[in-house]
């Protein structure tokens, strides 16, 4: 609780002084059919913002990252992503219900849909090479790769989490996959990317994963979250970008963290 305490004035700050710019870095807020509406709008983004990315932030311990991760239903996993659907909904509804392929930026072009499908994978397959080379060049630079990304000395020093999160069924991990590609892109970048730009959103979504309390963690996030953000910005479209999203975390889920927990193990 003090943690939400100290990140929805924090929130507010950031996202109110962001906005009042003209010039980067700003958030813009398009036009709303009148200012109660608006100030609605603003109001849950500031709450949204809080709970998902300056409470993580705010909370963030790198020595709590390997405690019990205790007694978690698998629902529980989808509450995150159930905020920011609600929330996308209810921003939708408040700035006068615009056409969704321009709200997400998610469209299906004659003759690209393959086209964007192939990039996409090719992106996912791109954003985990570029990202793990990040990590492994920040690791080595500052003598923590081994204890941040391939822990030597046991399975204790794996986070219970990520341990959790290996143990669960294929199709659990598949459906924590397309929840995680399809909210997180489009709110992240469809939503947060079309407003305040690439570093922002990314810096934004680094720190929405910042329970994990892993520090080198947090740079392979803000890594992905940069490559996703070019091809949003080249495409215009976030179609690839799930597809991308999807393919990254499939890697990460179903090749690396178990192959990283049976060397521990």
């Amino acid at each position: 609780m003090s943690s939400i305490a100290l990140a929805l004035p924090l929130s507010a700050i950031v996202l109110l002084l962001l906005i009042g710019r003209d010039a980067w870095p700003r958030f813009a807020v398009e036009a709303f059919p009148g200012p109660a509406r608006r100030g609605i709008a603003i109001g849950l983004l500031i709450v949204l913002l809080g709970l998902v990315s300056f409470a993580p932030l705010v909370a963030f311990d790198p020595s709590q990252a390997r405690d019990d991760f205790g007694e978690v239903r698998f629902a529980t996993l989808f509450l995150g992503h159930a905020l920011l659907a609600a929330f996308l909904l209810v921003w939708w509804l408040l700035v006068g219900r615009p056409p969704l392929s321009q709200y997400l930026a998610l469209r299906r072009e004659p003759g690209r849909f393959l086209a964007d499908l192939r990039l996409g994978a090719a992106g996912g397959a791109l954003a985990w090479a570029v990202t793990m080379t990040v990590m492994v060049l920040v690791g080595t630079a500052v003598g923590s790769v081994d204890s941040a990304a391939l822990p030597p000395s046991g399975q204790d020093q794996i986070p219970h989490v990520v341990r959790w999160i290996v143990d669960l069924s294929v199709g659990e991990r598949l459906a924590l996959i397309c929840s995680a590609a399809v909210v997180e892109e489009s709110f992240f970048r469809s939503f947060l990317q079309s407003r305040c730009g690439i570093l922002i959103s990314s810096l934004l979504f680094a720190a929405s994963h910042a329970t994990y309390g892993l520090t080198l963690m947090l740079v392979g996030v803000f890594t992905v979250s940069l490559v996703l953000g070019w091809m949003f910005r080249a495409r215009a479209n976030v179609l690839p970008c799930m597809v991308a999203h999807g393919v990254f975390d499939a890697v990460q889920l179903f090749v690396i963290l178990p192959a990283v927990v049976g060397r521990m193990a």
